[in-house]
């Protein structure tokens, strides 16, 4: 039925010709497969089981054809079946596949054996798609314009997928060879087949897959594509009293143009998130800095591309954030490859703060003006063996420091040099890299002190592994220096350590002859970390020298033992237990001296129940322990429901409960508060805890067709603290308490509670290839409450459902609309 060479059981590495279509041909796309070309084309088949017996033979067969013009790649692909009631079918949004069987077609137009592209479809027509990069991760945030149709009868069902050369990039050449693997996955069955398989234990994924030979005459399709928006929105504010309706109008554009086959310059004018879902609510009362996932579509479309291995140098949300009236004005984005397999990856930013309802007037200068550089740039060698990549980020701030501060009218920036290097057959591996970062912070005009020097801090990591065969194992060295600060466009939560780590991992794989598990892996990993700096403390008073420690101080030291298995049945469990010995605490005095950690100790579980059922459920909890008694409780429970193969649903309902003695609350001066010890004369204060959060998370999807969906979040959140006693530390690098004797210190004026819901309902409607109609309503509502606030027996504190509603909700309505087209 297919020549050998196409066939994936009779060779390791099957290749397949593409049929290139004569002027009068074409194929009609509707899922058919009973297009003339197609009778033309060559056959590829020999399909073998992925999961989860890799390599025995599957329950059905797949065949697959490829063909091509100068505008598009064509794939036909038949998935058989002998009993049709067994294909599994499930409505959703595109890229949100809820549970149903799947074709997935991967393609490397580079053929450098590291990158390539994923194109998904479900017999319903639901598409997928997603980038892949550094020979196996996944980037499920790239979109493309293409199209696929399905159709089903009493053998089977069939795709067909246009996928035009403009949506990917490639190099031209008058003959192409690109790598290429073809995937079907049979829900009801739990079984996954693949056209290439090969060792489980063998590392690798684009650089193991086939080739697509015979691509001739495919031009450079240097195309503009033009996404132009409107968009309204109404807002009904948060406030008791007479309200003012706030209404905000606004438009703008996203541009992509091919500069060449292999490179795309990506930009936005105005761009609008008014249909960004909210961010989850949350209470830090940690002393680092709350870490937020990017949700704009224009930073989260090739965000891997400025990935760096080891230092998070670009965090979007660094840009056009931080204010209500904050703006980008423009970004731009230029990324792809260039001749020798080097990497480009450049982006642009300009962004400032505007006044109330002005952000629409591209005309209007706001203040705080902040223009945010990124530039990433790699090179391959030896079919993707090995890769060098260099990286730098700069930011320039122009407000005035005296008004605004050190933050705002700074200018900083971050460099980086990394490489990975594997041997031949991607068993062993090495990884480094080093960054630098300089502050360059602007004088004050007011205080002299403030002279303008440049502070310089450096980082570096170094992994050696061995990262494949059934046993793995490595070991890692790292370092941050203190004075390392890459936040004004990155994130770094705690800088001024070094340490070194080591892990064994087993990876369990029956190969289909174990009656009970289907696979599994157990880990080890060790850790011990210290200082990188050295610091000294002074008596506020006096000036003296009260407390000092040198580079290399101790910080952390722990191990951990963990593991996972899947039972015949696709049941799954986990869990895992960590041991850590008493440590050090470098920012819990919010830039005062060290403080100890007791040892802690703990474990987690966790369950999943068959993924191939209609109702999944998970549950997993945790409990950690330190010598003191502090003690920390998690628990999640999750079910997903896929109620028909138009409704699912998703809800999460977890529960925290913590007990700590050490929550910071203050630092004051001792000498102004009768009875406090302190420390170089200041008093650093902590309260015993008792935290309780709850928050439930649903999801309920409603598609009307493949390119019609309403989508439903809701996220009630609360969050109660108890406060029992107000306690000094004494000493420094210490665990050394007392009571905190100030007679005006309760320690219940700092209980709290904390409440929000969020709502999201959003109606999607593609009504056109890349075009989208959003009708968006949000209901978000929030208080932060404290005894102190309240008079005698006002204040009430306990998780309690009605406390969520006692607040004026924000209401917004808006309506968006975005038309593509390509030129």
């Amino acid at each position: 039925m297919f020549p050998s060479q196409a066939d994936g059981r009779a060779t390791p590495t099957p290749s397949i010709q593409a049929y290139h279509l004569e002027e009068n041909e074409h194929i009609k796309l509707d899922g058919h497969l009973d297009d003339g070309p197609w009778d033309k084309a060559q056959a590829g088949g020999g399909f073998k089981v992925w999961e989860p017996d890799r390599g025995t033979l599957p329950t059905e067969e797949t065949v697959f054809k490829v063909a091509y013009d100068e505008t598009a790649m064509y794939f036909g692909v038949a998935c058989l079946e002998k009993d049709p009631s067994k294909v599994t079918a499930r409505l959703s949004r595109r890229d949100r596949f809820s549970n149903s069987d799947i074709v997935s077609v991967y393609i490397d137009p580079y053929l450098d054996h590291t990158t390539g592209y994923n194109f998904k479809v479900n017999p319903l027509g639901v598409l997928l798609d997603g980038y892949m990069y550094n020979d196996g991760d996944r980037d499920d945030n790239w979109d493309a314009v293409w199209d696929a149709q399905t159709c089903r009868d009493k053998d089977g069902w069939y795709v067909e997928m246009k996928i035009p050369f403009s949506a990917i990039r490639y190099r031209t050449a008058d003959s192409m060879t690109w790598g290429l693997e073809v995937y079907r996955y049979m829900h009801g069955r739990g079984e996954d087949t693949a056209w290439v398989t090969w060792d489980r234990a063998a590392k690798g994924f684009v650089s193991r897959w086939g080739q697509l030979t015979g691509i001739h005459g495919v031009p450079s399709p240097r195309q503009l594509e033009i996404m132009p928006y409107v968009v309204g929105r109404t807002t009904d504010p948060a406030q008791n009293g007479p309200e003012k309706i706030d209404k905000f109008e606004n438009m703008g554009a996203d541009l992509k143009y091919g500069v060449t086959a292999d490179l795309a310059l990506n930009a936005t004018v105005q761009p609008d998130f008014g249909q960004v879902e909210a961010d989850p609510a949350v209470l830090n009362l940690s002393p680092f800095e709350t870490f937020y996932d990017e949700k704009r579509p224009f930073f989260i479309e090739g965000s891997r591309l400025f990935q760096h291995p080891d230092f998070n140098l670009f965090y979007s949300r660094r840009i056009g954030t931080g204010d209500p009236n904050s703006r980008i004005r423009y970004a731009a984005k230029l990324t792809g490859k260039a001749a020798g397999n080097t990497n480009i990856a450049a982006l642009v930013a300009s962004a400032d703060i505007t006044g109330h309802g002005q952000a629409h007037n591209l005309l209007k200068n706001g203040d705080r003006l902040s223009r945010y550089f990124v530039g990433r740039f790699g090179r391959q060698f030896h079919g993707g063996l090995q890769r060098f990549s260099l990286m730098g980020t700069a930011t320039m701030n122009t407000a005035n420091r005296d008004r605004f501060g050190d933050f705002a009218s700074r200018e900083a920036y971050t460099s980086g040099i990394d490489f990975d290097l594997f041997s031949k057959g991607r068993v062993y591996n090495i990884q480094g890299s080093v960054v630098s970062s300089i502050i360059d912070p602007e004088a004050s005009a007011s205080d002299s002190t403030v002279n303008g020097a440049k502070n310089y801090g450096s980082g570096g990591s170094l992994d050696l592994r061995k990262v494949g065969g059934n046993w793995r194992y490595g070991m890692n060295g790292r370092w941050e220096s203190a004075r390392l600060d890459i936040n004004d466009l990155g994130y770094l939560s705690s800088p001024d350590e070094m340490g070194f780590s080591g892990f064994v991992t087993n990876i369990y794989d029956p190969q289909g002859k174990s009656k009970t598990w289907n696979n599994g892996n157990a880990n080890l990993n060790l850790w011990k970390n210290w200082l990188y700096g050295g610091r000294k403390g002074f008596d506020v008073n006096t000036g003296q020298e009260v407390w000092a420690y040198s580079r290399g101080h101790r910080q952390w030291m722990g191990a951990e033992l963990n593991g996972w298995r899947q039972l015949r049945d696709y049941r799954e469990f986990w869990g895992g237990t960590n041991y850590q010995t008493e440590g050090t605490r470098r920012y819990e005095t919010r830039g005062g001296p060290l403080m100890r950690e007791p040892a802690t100790y703990g474990g987690w579980l966790g369950t999943k129940t068959d993924t191939r059922k209609s109702m999944v459920a998970r549950l997993e909890g945790n409990f950690f322990r330190d010598t003191s008694r502090n003690q920390d409780l998690n628990g999640e429970v999750e079910v997903q429901w896929n109620q028909s193969s138009a409704v699912n649903h998703d809800v999460t309902v977890s529960f925290h409960n913590r007990q700590d003695d050490t929550q910071y609350l203050d630092t004051v001066l001792s000498s102004a508060h009768p009875g406090a010890q302190g420390i170089g004369g200041l008093s650093y204060l902590f309260g015993r805890i008792h935290q309780q959060t709850a928050a439930l998370t649903l999801r309920t999807n409603l598609l009307f067709s493949r390119d019609k969906s309403l989508e439903i979040y809701a996220q009630p959140f609360i969050t109660v603290g108890d406060y029992a006693e107000v306690r000094e530390l004494i000493r420094a690098d210490s665990y050394d308490f007392i009571h905190y004797m100030d007679p005006s210190a309760d320690p219940h004026a700092y209980d709290f509670s904390f409440t929000a819901v969020n709502w999201n309902v959003v109606y999607r409607w593609e009504y056109r290839p890349g075009s989208t109609i959003f009708l968006v309503w949000t209901q978000g509502r929030s208080q932060f409450d404290e005894r102190d606030f309240h008079g005698p027996g006002q204040f009430q504190n306990d998780i309690r459902a009605n406390s969520l509603f006692r607040t004026e909700a924000e209401n917004k309505v808006l309506a968006k609309i975005t038309y593509w087209f390509a030129i």
